[in-house]
């Protein structure tokens, strides 16, 4: 009888110390990709999953006629802010596209409910892994999934969100050519999440925070600015109001912003 305990405990012990191993070697993994995204030294990959957020034929014509070209003004507004920085990051990402399902991440739970987001959190990653698995694709360093609906009279598509555990992105976007543009401000916001970068606006009312939500917090007089710092989200137009950026364009990577995603600690490197 000890004996037989005696074996259970040894088995027990080989496996956790099995499990032990596999999840030091999944830390690491995840410490060394987010090194080398920090570092920019080579373009980070980047699968984007069409997905289909309603039944809509437009909609779904939308979403099939995307390709990486409709992502190249993510990587010529990163080849422009890091040249403000002192460096260039040319091409910043290498997009790559799954093809256009219908399959939809868990639904995102309310911001203030902590045990609900982090049941999410646990079912999203298990989601996002086995896409991963299934796309066919090289293995990539972000996974951006980009939810498509149709306006239908309604401007609201909800929360888009971005995670740096997990290295995944959800982002909400109208099928609409005359809003892609926009679609590609928020698709952004959401990657600079991945990499580390923080909101820099009032979650209650969405108005930017001075100075680090501002992209020129040190213009006088400050207002009206002319473009969006990219995590404060809107163009402050007075002390009460903003708009949204109609395009990255009007967008810039804040000094914050800047050292949150490694700008600084590529600088220093020189």
């Amino acid at each position: 009888y000890h004996g037989g305990c005696r074996r259970m405990s040894v088995f027990k012990l080989i496996r956790i110390v099995f499990l032990l191993s596999i999840f030091f070697v999944i830390l690491y993994s995840t410490w060394m990709t987010e090194k080398q995204m920090a570092a920019w030294e080579r373009p980070i990959t980047v699968t984007v999953y069409p997905i289909l957020g309603d039944s809509d034929p437009q909609t779904a014509r939308f979403a099939r006629a995307i390709n990486e070209e409709t992502y190249d003004a993510v990587n010529r507004f990163f080849d422009r802010e890091s040249g403000i920085y002192g460096f260039s990051v040319t091409p910043a990402f290498r997009f790559q596209l799954a093809e256009v399902s219908e399959d939809k991440p868990p639904d995102i739970p309310g911001q203030f409910e902590p045990a609900a987001i982090a049941f999410w959190s646990l079912k999203m990653r298990w989601w996002a892994w086995m896409m991963d698995l299934t796309d066919g694709l090289i293995q990539s360093d972000i996974q951006m999934f980009v939810i498509y609906h149709s306006l239908n009279g309604n401007n609201e598509v909800g929360i888009s969100v971005g995670m740096r555990k997990g290295r995944y992105g959800i982002v909400k976007s109208y099928a609409r050519d005359s809003l892609q543009d926009r679609n590609l401000v928020v698709f952004t916001h959401e990657m600079l999440h991945v990499l580390g970068a923080s909101d820099k606006y009032i979650i209650s009312t969405g108005e930017p925070i001075f100075p680090h939500g501002f992209a020129k917090p040190d213009q006088r007089p400050l207002f009206p600015q002319e473009k969006a710092e990219i995590m404060g989200g809107r163009i402050p137009i007075n002390s009460y109001s903003s708009v949204m950026p109609k395009s990255l364009e009007q967008c810039k990577i804040g000094r914050e912003t800047a050292k949150e995603i490694g700008f600084f600690g590529k600088l220093m490197d020189y």
